[in-house]
């Protein structure tokens, strides 16, 4: 069996763990993207398409259009991109016609129309009409549809890919609701890759925050919270914005509590970096509201708001041993909840309900 991972980007490193969990199983699996990432993820097959968001003219252009902004949806409902207007119509259909000359030439060249499993990421088809998932489904292929973050929130799923994808799933618990048939699938990761590496005890405390966007989890209340406690205790702040993915973890690794987010705007619980940082044996600090709470069960985080995010820091700063003892417990429950060959698991289980092997 052949398994091909479509996305816009690479943003996390998960392509290169999904296709090595299928490996493993005796299946082959490669992922392409629509343009090259920014953040040092390896990259397998890329289309290199012209006009994408990474572009600068590109996003000044949309940002002075306000092209596609769009307040976000209400919670629950089956939610669907609205009808583009006239202009868009017109700037994605030639976006399409440019891009269509080298999107043939790559799907050609690597045999692309010859997987058996497609994972459209975000459901988003290379051409903005769809025409490579329409194609893909004529020709009786398996399609999936992995929703993650703000896109699904804020602007809806694009129904054509929707309605053609026989297995729809998230790793974000507050999108379980949006589809009546949505599953939910743990991001994967190699615990032998993420060691705990203890740095020697210098009488300092190092608390680590990593943001893309600074507003969705609350980093400007975080960081004032850490300064004041500076004042008190001797804390060193470690701040990880917009560095290439190897060097944010091996920042991250230096630390001794890692702070996620205090807020549900860019989604609830918690995500990759979370998982990273207890997978390097961390105790972990984010907002775990009631829904999170009775999904997960039993876990190792240390739930914290704006509220009570000062007195968990106290806490975790004047008590060592349960500084050990959460990393600990962090680290196992990412082996059990996280690790490679659980998600792979799950995720052929969901092939096997749905008819693909």
């Amino acid at each position: 069996m052949k398994v091909l991972y479509v996305a816009p980007e690479h943003v996390s490193g998960g392509f290169e763990l999904f296709a090595e969990g299928h490996r493993r199983r005796g299946n082959d699996a490669r992922w392409v993207t629509f343009f090259r990432n920014l953040y040092g993820f390896k990259e397998d097959i890329c289309f290199d398409l012209i006009g994408m968001p990474t572009s600068p003219w590109v996003y000044s252009f949309k940002k002075r259009m306000r092209l596609g902004d769009q307040r976000e949806f209400p919670d629950g409902a089956p939610l669907f991109r609205r009808s583009e207007n006239l202009l868009e119509k017109t700037l994605f259909a030639f976006r399409d016609a440019l891009n269509a000359p080298r999107l043939r030439r790559t799907i050609e060249k690597y045999g692309l129309n010859d997987f058996d499993i497609y994972h459209f990421e975000q459901g988003a088809d290379p051409f903005r009409d769809s025409r490579w998932v329409r194609e893909l489904a004529r020709r009786g292929k398996g399609i999936v549809c992995f929703y993650h973050g703000t896109d699904l929130r804020n602007r809806g799923a694009f129904e054509a890919v929707h309605r053609l994808a026989k297995l729809n799933l998230t790793s974000e618990i507050d999108l379980l609701d949006r589809f009546p048939d949505m599953r939910y699938l743990y991001l994967p990761i190699n615990v032998d890759r993420l060691k705990p590496s203890y740095r020697p005890p210098d009488g300092r405390i190092r608390i680590c925050h990593a943001a893309r966007n600074r507003a969705y989890k609350g980093s400007d209340i975080i960081e004032s919270i850490v300064f004041k406690l500076a004042k008190r205790y001797p804390i060193d702040w470690l701040m990880i914005e917009n560095l290439p993915h190897a060097e944010a973890i091996n920042l991250k690794a230096t630390a001794d509590i890692f702070i996620d987010q205090i807020t549900d705007s860019g989604g609830w619980g918690y995500g990759a970096s979370s998982v990273e940082a207890l997978a390097l044996g961390l105790p972990t600090v984010t907002r775990i509201n009631s829904h999170v709470e009775a999904f997960l069960g039993v876990h190792p985080f240390i739930n914290a708001d704006m509220e009570t995010l000062e007195r968990r820091l106290i806490e975790l700063v004047e008590n060592p041993d349960l500084r050990v003892e959460k990393g600990r417990e962090g680290r196992n429950w990412v082996t059990e909840r996280h690790g490679l060959d659980a998600v792979m698991g799950t995720l052929y289980a969901y092939y096997r309900e749905v008819g693909f092997c």
